[in-house]
């Protein structure tokens, strides 16, 4: 039997997350605290859906490095646009970047199966961007 995702309560100090506009969607969140964690999404952050649309990736870069949160998103171009890769390295943060044509219901398994992986991470070590990859066994890649 596949073992569960550790619990929040599992961790000192649990991570929070922020899902980048690209996954806000209920089903990964659900997912997400069904666990117990705390995750945050741009309506929330911003107060409405109309506000948080179209911020720039630099803004919420920035303001998510200032809260502590831990991004899961899709953005590679983040890695590869001068101005975005300096807005992440400045906001300090763990990202944790998903296959960009993986469906919900794959994106559920993916985080579900890396969620301790996540979690060690953030609590241990340097803000890193991390990459999931493998079907149907995901895992992480250090970036």
């Amino acid at each position: 039997m596949k073992s569960e995702p550790p619990h929040a309560s599992s961790w000192a100090a649990p991570p929070e997350f922020y899902l980048d506009e690209n996954l806000a969607g209920k089903t990964l969140r659900r997912a997400i605290q069904r666990y117990g964690y705390v995750v945050h999404t741009p309506p929330e952050l911003y107060g409405s859906r109309e506000a948080s649309e179209g911020i720039p990736d630099e803004r919420w870069l920035r303001d998510v490095g200032k809260k502590g949160w831990a991004v899961i998103g899709r953005d590679t171009t983040i890695l590869k646009t001068p101005s975005e890769l300096a807005a992440y390295k400045a906001a300090k943060l763990h990202m944790f970047l998903f296959d960009g044509e993986a469906n919900r219901e794959q994106l559920v398994v993916a985080v579900t199966a890396t969620l301790q992986e996540i979690c060690t991470h953030c609590m241990n070590g340097t803000p890193s961007v991390w990459r999931v990859r493998g079907r149907p066994h995901p895992h992480l890649v250090l970036l």
